[in-house]
């Protein structure tokens, strides 16, 4: 190998362990910030998998260094939705096409290796092929994640990094995946600039990303924030009120704009003659909300509830309410509803529990808030 690309995947390395460092003492608390770290490890893994293949006889580092590098698009998958989707979660249902990607081709590896099996072709395409297909899918539908919903984001660092730095991570790792699975590596320039291509990137990604506050990524948890609030009303006061949060409350609670279904921010920002971006940075910061489709739901939940609960309009199917408060389809609705309430809209109507305070109520944030 020659000395230029040792060089590059050594730097390569020394970017990606210090990035574990930093990043390390928010994994604890934060799923984001774990399986970001994670991401470093799965990286570490595939810098260091020739490495090890080469110049090392122990089978075991050999065999933990080509897992990690198998599961560097899952994880990379998991990070972008934990990201930039504020309604994903890992559960178990989350977790089957991950570990459809990961389990069966370091198992029979490992299995291989231990007990000399030779696997026949269904099983080795069972184990190798079909994950590596599995593998286009996560990043092909992590690289939708990340551009899908960018309009609705709130929080403008994190819409630059879904755009210019993840989703190129996404291209490089896609672009790697494709070449060494079908042609061999790609062809001799691509295997000679790959090293170098990869330590310059990282350098540029790890470096923009830092700039960035920690809130951007690995929002605080809620008892966290619960705890950092409870502090900051003790020492420091409220913002004072944006003047544009009376002119956009008279537009939501009393003109209903949330209704009109398809609603962009810029439909909003247009209505209240503004610019999108201090329309953003309003319902981001002073309203506290990251995503514009949470924000309209919050209206449109609240009208829902206050409709359920009427004795008058107990006749009135679910799907006309969802459809008249501006969500598309039922499916959306009842999707938002148990998200909010942690029932459906008809156990709703059947419980009438207590309806769901306005979204604007209550909501101003500390400075202290703001700077998390």
């Amino acid at each position: 190998m020659p000395d230029y690309h040792i060089a590059a995947n050594f730097f390569s390395l020394s970017l990606a362990i210090m990035c574990l460092i930093l990043v390390w003492p928010h994994a604890r608390r934060n799923q984001t910030a774990f399986c970001f770290a994670l991401l470093q490890l799965c990286l570490i893994g595939h810098l260091l998998t020739p490495y090890l293949a080469g110049h090392s006889d122990s089978h075991f580092l050999q065999w933990l260094s080509t897992s990690l590098r198998t599961a560097l698009p899952a994880t990379f998958w998991l990070v972008c939705n934990l990201s930039f989707d504020d309604n994903f979660r890992l559960n178990r249902r989350t977790l089957v096409i991950p570990a459809l990607v990961v389990i069966p081709p370091t198992l029979s590896t490992l299995i291989s290796y231990l007990f000399g099996f030779s696997y026949s072709s269904t099983t080795q395409w069972l184990t190798t092929n079909l994950p590596q297909w599995l593998e286009f899918l996560l990043i092909a539908h992590a690289l939708t994640t990340a551009v899908r919903s960018m309009r609705d984001d709130l929080v403008e660092a994190r819409r630059e990094i879904r755009v210019w730095m993840l989703s190129s991570v996404g291209f490089f790792i896609a672009l790697v995946v494709v070449m060494e699975q079908f042609f061999g590596g790609g062809p001799a320039s691509f295997v000679i600039a790959q090293p170098i291509l990869l330590s310059l990137f990282l350098m540029i990604f790890y470096g923009r990303l830092f700039q960035f506050r920690e809130g951007v990524l690995f929002p605080h948890s809620i008892e966290q924030k619960e705890s950092e609030t409870s502090l900051s009303q003790e020492v420091t006061a409220p913002v004072q009120e944006d003047p544009m949060v009376a002119p956009l409350r008279t537009i939501m609670e009393e003109q209903h704009f949330y209704r009109t279904e398809g609603i962009t921010i810029s439909d909003l920002a247009e209505e209240l003659h503004t610019q999108e971006y201090r329309l953003r940075k309003l319902i981001n910061q002073q309203l506290g909300y990251r995503n514009f489709n949470d924000f309209l739901n919050g209206y449109r939940i609240h009208e829902a509830c206050q409709r359920l609960s009427k004795p008058e309009e107990s006749s009135i199917p679910v799907l006309t309410i969802a459809l008249d408060t501006g969500f598309r389809s039922l499916s959306a609705f009842n999707r938002a509803f148990k998200e909010r309430t942690g029932i459906t809209p008809t156990q709703y109507r059947k419980q009438k529990p207590e309806v769901p305070p306005q979204p604007l109520k209550n909501q101003v944030l500390t400075e202290t808030e703001m700077a998390d």
